[in-house]
């Protein structure tokens, strides 16, 4: 069960570790989605053979599963939640994929949050669905460390790789019964909450390592981090920190160089623009930044918070 690019490699890698076992692949139908792979997908299992199945909606979705009566379902890019009875469907369970290292950064959102504290290392899990919020039974784990310069995008691919690699490794012992889940620490659990696309609202007021991280970690192929210029949004896709202290206003452009603006953050500090967009067109800052009597705002007065 999955969706994008995720979903068809390791549905693909299913069938390269034990064909005889894969009775099908259930997608989400998400065609109007920029990511979407639902073409390669349905391409992949016309030529190998395996039954293929698009739901429109979680109900649609949950009668696929009640009709088909799975002994285990592997889910990776999926986005509706399963209700009980269903869950119940498969007497194997359903495992998925939760990108991070439970029990931290339970629920949404889990690979932003994480580069807004500024972890060092982020990874994924192998879990059993239950009832609850991403609470069963770990089944394996992988990690990665965050560069300073890596952008969410970044991550996501070497999370990808690093996740049918680990699949390789333990995909067929679970299938003979030679593995087990470890139960979570429940007392080590953290959790986030869903994010929206205005959240990526900038405060300026912030520390520019803090601008930097937030601006990153919403960059493509998410919504983007955002602030306003001229009452209109400027999304931006780009940036870098200036190392040394530059004194003036949150949200104030200090300088433009070669296209790029430099604008000062809460601590004395500046984040460097290298590529934003206005009005659907992306460039660099310059091409609409002229003058350093310009101040971008962010969040309003009293909202200090990403």
């Amino acid at each position: 069960m999955g969706s994008k690019r995720l979903g068809l490699r390791v549905c693909q890698e299913m069938r390269s570790l034990s064909a005889q076992t894969l009775m099908g692949a259930l997608i989400i139908d998400d065609r109007e989605d920029t990511r979407t792979v639902f073409n390669d997908f349905e391409t992949f299992a016309r030529d190998s053979g395996l039954a293929f199945y698009a739901a429109k909606n979680r109900k649609q979705a949950e009668e696929i599963i009640a009709r088909l009566k799975p002994d285990l379902c592997l889910v990776a890019g999926w986005y509706w939640l399963l209700g009980r009875e269903t869950l119940s469907f498969a007497p194997h369970g359903f495992i998925g994929i939760h990108n991070s290292l439970l029990p931290k950064y339970r629920g949404g959102s889990p690979l932003i949050w994480p580069i807004l504290n500024g972890e060092k290392e982020v990874g994924f899990s192998f879990f059993t669905f239950t009832n609850g919020m991403d609470d069963g039974p770990v089944w394996a784990q992988g990690r990665i460390p965050v560069e300073e310069t890596d952008y969410i995008s970044d991550i996501l691919e070497k999370l990808e790789s690093k996740t049918v690699e680990v699949l390789r490794e333990v995909y067929l012992p679970i299938l003979a019964g030679q593995r087990q889940p470890a139960p979570q620490d429940h007392n080590q659990a953290t959790y986030c909450a869903q994010r929206t696309p205005n959240d990526g609202l900038v405060d300026w007021r912030q520390s520019a390592r803090q601008v930097y991280n937030f601006i990153r970690s919403q960059s493509d192929p998410y919504p983007g981090a955002f602030t306003h210029y001229e009452n209109s949004p400027m999304k931006l896709w780009r940036a870098r920190l200036f190392e040394r202290p530059y004194y003036g206003i949150p949200g104030q452009a200090a300088r433009i160089d070669a296209g790029e603006v430099y604008v000062i953050c809460g601590d004395h500090r500046a984040v460097i623009l290298e590529q934003v967009e206005v009005a659907s067109k992306r460039g660099k800052p310059g091409e609409w930044i002229k003058s350093i009597k310009t101040r971008l705002s962010g969040a309003p007065a009293g909202n200090l918070s990403p």
